[in-house]
């Protein structure tokens, strides 16, 4: 289990976020036949991705206040044809190695690097649809988590209104 780490700065005391793919930034709504009026297409090995049209400028702020990690079953197809849409460089990628499909891994290949990050008292961020259903005992004391499937309403995306209030008092480069 590792995580991909030549974009890691170290020494650096931004905020980690764990940034999934599907349900966070990809609107699954979409493809349940709500109307994609509001969202970019991006097509990906026979897929389509559903991206809110205000997503690209949401997720370029957490990359200017947060090391950005992708921790999503896209792996680094995110970066090879997701990033782009959304006018990102490529991120570090949370990786177990498998390949599996299925979201178990997740926890388990992030944990090392939110212990680190803890530990040199950085916070953490894991933004994912949970569907409340947390990993908060796969996961070090002091992750914080934003579930987009959360409440009434199972297929939200990422939304500005989500991120925790503290991450909003930060620049490029400040420390949490």
């Amino acid at each position: 289990m590792r995580s991909t780490s030549k974009f890691h700065n170290n020494s650096s005391r931004r905020p980690v976020v764990l940034l999934d793919v599907d349900g966070v930034i990809n609107d699954l709504k979409c493809l349940w036949g709500a109307p994609a009026d509001d969202h970019v297409v991006v097509r990906s090995n026979g897929y389509k991705v559903y991206v809110p049209r205000y997503m690209p400028a949401l997720v370029q702020w957490l990359c200017s206040v947060a090391d950005v990690h992708w921790c999503t079953t896209w792996r680094d197809r995110a970066n090879l044809e997701i990033a782009r849409h959304l006018g990102i460089d490529p991120l570090p990628v949370v990786d177990d190695g498998t390949n599996d499909r299925h979201v178990d891994w997740k926890a388990a290949a992030a944990y090392s690097l939110a212990e680190s990050a803890l530990a040199a008292g950085r916070r953490v961020v894991w933004i994912e649809d949970f569907g409340d259903r947390l990993p908060v005992h796969e996961m070090p004391r002091g992750v914080e988590y934003v579930d987009t499937a959360s409440g009434s309403d199972p297929l939200q995306v990422l939304t500005a209104e989500m991120i925790p209030d503290w991450m909003f008092g930060l620049s490029s480069g400040e420390a949490a």
